[in-house]
């Protein structure tokens, strides 16, 4: 690769001439984010002005003729105009945020491009927003725009892009990029193929911050075809620590929300998080980018959510518990129990409230019997559900018409009244007796809806029992209670799941093969993007990437497989150590060749002397510098902390329920590090006796993979054997 570095005084016109377009670009910016910003204030007023006036519209059509046609007319009106003015509203935030990020750096690359039978050059300078003006002048383009992707993916000369109207071709004579900082143009680089390193280096080269880092200007060729990816209904990724998986997936969130704004929304894309610490961390990063954040949460919340569910094992406890194993299998067998299920067969429960049943179990019976046995069970349940819930209300109905209400109501205070009807009401005498207790009884009775709801009369336990032969004793494996949300799937079909379009996993060599297998079923529409590394299993129900791909395919996807080689993170030492962890050259991991400090391994003879030098880690931490000391479980991560002196310099993360960051050091488990990077990382005690297993192998390679700049192995005693590889 050829590279070009600009400078004042090598290239003086060019420089100029980039300036010159920098200034001018930057002022077309503040003038336009003055005008968004004082339409926006405008659009806010006035949005606020027609709540007021629609609301004072709907109070004297409601006195006077509340349920005439020429009213309901005139109310849908207003609600149009309302949606429009909402409508107006995000859009100028939307603009307010893109400008705010463009005027901190307006733009990171421009491309020449030559269009057949044209004879002038075209210059496209590329951001992390698109900017044009009133005229439709486009001074930057995005970063997802089709003729950005000519900066990612092609080398100079003949080439071509793929827009909307078809293959363009063009000839690509220059590819520049840039480092600016507002309006002020710091350095730039040409270079003559897909971008590499230059850049690159310079901002692996800096001190890490609490986002992850200018990923938009340093997406690398390799990474710039999984972005861009939309044909394949499953692309895994197998991709080593440091090769940017996070900021590829994050991207690719991003570049689709873009691709498809017309008819994919933030909330049908789901991506699923190692833990919640790493959801919190990467909070800003999809808004950087210019897009909502699409939905996410943990696999454990996710099963939770598969109708009622039972107390599951935390990461911790995961990480612990031996014994239980299960298997596609055992999935098949709850497969075949729903399939053959009949109404006689059901193990239902009766509705109560205080003692007293409100819809017996053979009532149910009774109704679905009646139903046509050869449609499918769902329907059947989903149908005696609604039945029962009109049931109840007619309960409730007949019993506030009962005499003994009155007296009831007259017996009740002014703070009950008011808790009843918060928003006022006329005097006790003029109230209706059967209105307040027909409030009364509602709200008695929400635990009983609820359980309608939720299907508390399905016994879903006893059916799991039947289906595989195993009684449910909480707290469940991640296993059993993916089989437990199997079943809750298979016989109440929740709905939720066929908005989901595009399914994000993190960290998939972490999921068992029964956990991928219920993914794949109950998304079964939707496309995957599945990220891991195998070198990162920390529990013990990991899977193979080979395994990952036969789960998918047996469910009918057809799967792309792609793999990032190149670590990026960390220095070429610390690059070097975890090359060596991972099996030297076999593994397959290509080194960037970043200088710094040697990874330091050092001996203490007793936990004493080894506590005094971690608090003085702690007390000299540069300032800006993001440190962390990494523990194998959450246990050793508190006993630690409870140690130390320097507490106050320190923070301790051990559930990943709170999160802050804040230039503290963090002592936390290496499982809730997963996805994160500091400047430098202590990993703890790494010594014969606690570092030995394959497993143990593993999660010395995820800690030591989170140091971008020093990495520091103590030891109490005698050294890991693992520590051979320095």
């Amino acid at each position: 690769m050829n590279n070009t570095r600009g400078s004042f005084m090598g290239n003086k016109k060019e420089w100029q001439a980039e300036q010159a377009y920098l200034t001018f670009v930057y002022d077309k910016l503040l003038a336009t984010q003055k005008q968004v910003v004082a339409e926006a204030e405008d659009t806010n007023e006035s949005s606020k002005q027609f709540v007021q006036e629609l609301s004072s519209d709907l109070r004297m059509s409601s006195d006077s003729v509340s349920d005439s046609f020429e009213s309901l007319i005139e109310v849908e009106q207003k609600n149009q105009e309302l949606a429009q003015i909402n409508y107006k509203r995000e859009w100028l935030e939307k603009q307010k945020h893109n400008l705010a990020q463009l005027l901190t750096t307006p733009y990171f690359a421009k491309i020449d491009v030559l269009y057949p039978d044209e004879a002038e050059i075209e210059k496209f300078y590329i951001g992390v927003a698109g900017f044009s003006d009133e005229e439709h002048h486009q001074y930057i383009y995005d970063w997802r725009s089709p003729i950005a992707n000519l900066y990612y993916e092609n080398n100079l000369g003949q080439t071509s892009y793929e827009a909307p109207m078809g293959n363009i071709p063009v000839d690509l004579k220059n590819r520049r990029q840039l480092k600016v900082e507002e309006n002020r143009l710091i350095d730039f680089f040409d270079t003559s193929t897909a971008i590499e390193d230059p850049m690159l280096l310079q901002v692996l080269n800096e001190e890490s911050n609490a986002k992850l880092q200018d990923i938009t200007s340093t997406i690398q060729r390799e990474q710039n075809e999984i972005i861009r990816d939309t044909q394949s209904e499953v692309l895994l990724i197998e991709g080593i620590a440091g090769s940017g998986k996070t900021s590829t997936i994050l991207q690719r969130i991003a570049y689709l929300l873009y691709r498809f704004r017309e008819n994919l929304l933030p909330e049908q894309v789901l991506l699923l998080s190692p833990n919640p610490m790493f959801s919190k961390y990467i909070e800003e990063v999809l808004p950087s980018l210019g897009e909502k954040n699409p939905r996410q949460m943990t696999y454990r919340d996710l099963i939770k959510n598969q109708g009622r569910m039972l107390p599951v094992d935390s990461l911790e406890d995961q990480l612990k518990r031996k014994g239980y194993t299960s298997s596609v299998a055992q999935m098949k067998k709850i497969e075949k129990h729903v399939k053959n299920l009949k109404v006689d067969e059901l193990i239902l429960r009766d509705i109560t409230h205080d003692g007293k049943v409100l819809i017996s179990k053979q009532w149910i019976f009774d109704e679905l019997s009646m139903l046509p046995q050869e449609t499918e069970m769902y329907r059947q349940l989903e149908f005696i559900r609604e039945k029962m819930t009109d049931r109840l209300q007619s309960y409730i109905t007949a019993e506030s018409r009962k005499d003994y209400w009155r007296d009831e109501v007259q017996s009740l205070s002014n703070e009950e009244y008011q808790q009843l009807f918060p928003k006022g009401m006329k005097g006790k005498e003029e109230v209706n007796i059967e209105k307040i207790a027909l409030r009364i009884l509602t709200r008695r009775h929400q635990k009983s809806r609820s359980r309608i709801n939720r299907y508390v009369w399905l016994d879903m336990e006893g059916h799991y029992e039947q289906a595989t032969g195993q009684k449910l004793q909480p707290p469940l494996t991640l296993d059993q209670g993916t089989e437990f949300a199997y079943l809750n799937y298979l016989m109440l079909r929740k709905r939720d799941e066929r908005r989901v379009k595009y399914m994000i996993i993190d960290e998939v060599q972490d999921y068992s093969e029964t956990q991928l297998y219920f993914l794949a079923q109950i998304f079964h529409q939707a496309h995957f993007t599945l990220v891991g590394d195998g070198f990162q299993s920390v529990f013990d129900q990991g899977t193979t990437f080979k395994k990952v791909k036969e789960i998918f395919e047996t469910v009918d996807f057809d799967v792309t497989f792609r793999e990032l080689k190149k670590s990026y993170r960390s220095s070429g030492p610390i690059s070097q150590f975890m090359k060596n962890l991972a099996g030297g050259e076999k593994s397959g991991i290509e080194v960037v060749n970043r200088p710094g400090k040697d990874v330091e391994a050092e001996k203490f003879v007793d936990e004493e002397s080894y506590l005094r030098h971690l608090d003085r880690l702690i007390a000299e931490r540069p300032t800006a510098y993001r440190q962390a000391i990494l523990t194998k479980d959450s246990e050793t991560a508190v006993s630690l902390f409870k140690k130390l002196n320097r507490a106050s310099d320190s923070r301790l993360v051990a559930d990943g329920g709170s999160m802050s960051f804040s230039m503290k050091t963090l002592i936390m488990p290496v499982y809730l590090a997963k996805g994160l990077e500091f400047d430098r990382v202590v990993v703890h005690d790494v010594s014969e006796e606690e570092y030995q297993t394959p497993l143990d192998l593993n999660i010395l390679y995820t800690a030591s993979s989170r140091a971008m700049h020093e990495l520091y192995l103590p030891y109490i005693g005698k050294p890991s054997l693992f520590l051979s590889s320095l």
